[in-house]
């Protein structure tokens, strides 16, 4: 998983099999600071005011890590659930949505709270969100034909689409 800073001189980039996000100086490519994780980093997602770094570290019991961006010290650390994935942000960074993908739903998580607020069930094994602009829906998608459409104001699956045969990602015709 990768982001990239407001500024465009630094890249995150996370190290599945190091267990750590490292920052990438841009244009030059160097390393300029490693922190380590307590699971194997599967997303990585910027808050829009870029205050802070949100990782996704997948194991039985995940772990979502806040960290500031800027210094690379652990702000928060948030339970989630099995093989945490593809972090979604909303737009006023408040709410953070994370595909829990072996329990086959969606954790809402309040970030100034710190905490899971709500589950929204998916499709089984969700394994990538993103909102709309407007942060009024979220899409999960899965290795298969179908995704689901949760409203953001309720927190719940609202509809499940159906997508053209052989589809493993989000198709429109």
């Amino acid at each position: 998983a990768l982001a990239v800073s407001q500024d465009s001189k630094t890249l995150f980039v996370a190290c599945a099999d190091a267990h750590e996000v490292i920052w990438v100086g841009l244009p030059e490519g160097n390393v300029v600071r490693r922190v380590s994780m307590p699971a194997e980093p599967t997303g990585l997602v910027l808050a829009p005011d870029a205050s802070k770094l949100i990782v996704t570290c997948a194991a039985p019991k995940s772990t979502v890590v806040v960290l500031d961006p800027a210094s690379g010290k652990v702000l928060d650390e948030i339970a989630a659930g099995h093989t945490a994935m593809s972090p979604a942000i909303g737009p006023e960074g408040k709410r953070l949505y994370v595909c829990n993908r072996f329990d086959n739903d969606v954790s809402v998580i309040d970030l100034d709270a710190g905490k899971e607020v709500a589950r929204v069930a998916a499709v089984r094994e969700p394994i990538a969100a993103a909102l709309t602009p407007d942060g009024r829906a979220l899409l999960a998608d899965r290795y298969a034909d179908r995704y689901a459409n949760a409203r953001n104001d309720r927190d719940r699956t609202v509809a499940r689409r159906q997508q053209p045969a052989g589809s493993v990602h989000l198709a429109r015709r």
